[in-house]
């Protein structure tokens, strides 16, 4: 008798940048007015030169979460995780390149952040991660292995610093089945461009690649364009995204 194994659903991969959480009143980083108009990236960004401006590191990323603190979710995170809670974690995969915890803080069970959190600290010396105080980063908190203060740092990815998440696109690359959904949500595509996200399968007008943005990018890639904020776009396309998954959500 011969065993037969049923065909996997498909999946959601959801790539989202800081156009997710502008709406929640946190700054993106690249456009007029932003993160990096108002501080110098080479300064208070830059793997290669924190440790001499250190002290400006950890007041950089406390003002940065002061701000994340002060934040609520809107709608689009809540969306989010509610598809996620509906179809579980193994099906809804939520790559997000942003730091903060709105995505959680909304109910999402599970969020890869590409580019390290503001909830930990990490020492550069042993490679640990760590849990950070809720409230603010304490650059005299030493590594719990080695007990050094002076090589802890946030435990966001900075310029010119390996990303370990990475692994995790590596992973859709060679997963992205022809009947799994990919949907952008407020990136530029400014860091991780296309030939990360896309394996050559998936590369054209595909109707499952999805993109919302009030300015979309790489158009030439995606068969569903919504280009309007976050919190309106993810309602907008919420019946095509349940059509692909061959299942109904309630808000």
């Amino acid at each position: 008798m011969t065993e037969t194994t049923e065909p996997r659903k498909p999946r959601l991969y959801v790539f989202s940048g800081a156009g997710l959480s502008a709406e929640s009143g946190l700054h993106t980083f690249r456009e007029a007015g932003g993160i990096w108009d108002q501080y110098a990236a080479g300064k208070v960004g830059s793997y290669r030169t924190w440790a001499k401006n250190r002290e400006a590191v950890f007041d950089f990323n406390n003002v940065f979460l002061a701000q994340v603190r002060a934040a609520e979710p809107n709608d689009a995170h809540r969306v989010l995780a509610r598809w996620q809670q509906a179809w579980g974690a193994d099906r809804v995969v939520l790559l997000t390149q942003n730091a903060d915890d709105l995505l959680e803080r909304a109910g999402a069970t599970r969020v890869v952040h590409l580019h390290g959190d503001l909830c930990s600290l990490q020492c550069t010396r042993c490679n640990v991660r760590f849990p950070a105080a809720h409230d603010r980063f304490d650059p005299s908190v030493p590594c719990p292995r080695c007990q050094k203060t002076d090589r802890v740092k946030p435990g966001i990815v900075m310029f010119d610093e390996g990303a370990p998440n990475y692994e995790h696109l590596h992973s859709m690359w060679f997963d992205l089945t022809p009947e799994d959904v990919f949907l952008a949500v407020g990136t530029a595509f400014a860091v991780i461009g296309a030939d990360w996200l896309f394996p050559p399968s998936r590369r054209g007008a595909e109707a499952r690649n999805i993109i919302v943005d009030p300015r979309p990018q790489l158009l030439e890639h995606f068969g569903a364009i919504y280009p309007q904020p976050a919190t309106i776009g993810l309602r907008a396309v919420e019946p095509l995204v349940c059509s692909f998954m061959d299942a109904r959500v309630h808000a």
